[in-house]
């Protein structure tokens, strides 16, 4: 048997063509249109991302003058911070003023300990240290009111107290206080 276009009938040509037509739409929807679709609304995606950045983008921009202010404001902040600090060689005359506090606010030091101190800060580095002290509660409270009041470089981080067995208003205490004093390592922070 053989195949020949002639001996088709219009009628077989016609569902022929109509099913040729078919499968080329269907070809077409899956191959051309659908993925065409596909990109258009992963682009209008993009274009919704990228309108948010530029709007950021404008607003940093506007914004720039006035960062540009802060971040300025704050380095002259840190360097006047950073001047305040005492360096490692004034750390004895440190020690010494909380002695010479000690002994106005009344309180007896015991002992008087550097231990470890683990913060990392830029031209800055952590000293800790431990006192023991005897007083009355009214003297440890005023001496450990001159450590608190060291805030700008000293941080007090442990408060031990015990008392003594006694009924007064004013009892005997043995204190034992851990603080950190942060000294500058950096650069003289006038230079900059």
């Amino acid at each position: 048997m053989r195949f020949s276009l002639r001996n088709l009938r219009q009628r077989d040509i016609a569902i022929i063509l109509v099913v040729l037509t078919i499968v080329g739409g269907v070809l077409w929807y899956f191959y051309l249109y659908q993925p065409a679709q596909d990109r258009i609304v992963e682009l209008e995606s993009e274009i919704q991302r990228l309108d948010v950045e530029i709007r950021r983008g404008e607003d940093a921009r506007r914004n720039l003058p006035e960062l540009r202010l802060a971040v300025a404001l704050l380095e002259e902040e840190r360097r006047v911070f950073l001047s305040q600090l005492p360096t490692e060689s004034q750390v004895s005359n440190v020690i010494d003023d909380l002695r010479l506090s000690a002994e106005a606010a009344g309180v007896t030091v015991q002992s008087f300990s550097q231990g470890g101190a683990s913060e990392n800060i830029q031209d800055v580095r952590p000293l800790g240290f431990t006192v023991s002290s005897s007083g009355t509660f009214g003297e440890t409270m005023g001496f450990l009111g001159v450590l608190e009041g060291l805030q700008r470089y000293t941080k007090v981080n442990q408060v031990g107290l015990s008392v003594a067995a006694d009924d007064s208003t004013d009892p005997a205490l043995s204190s034992n206080l851990g603080f950190t004093v942060y000294v500058f390592t950096g650069a003289d922070p006038g230079e900059r």
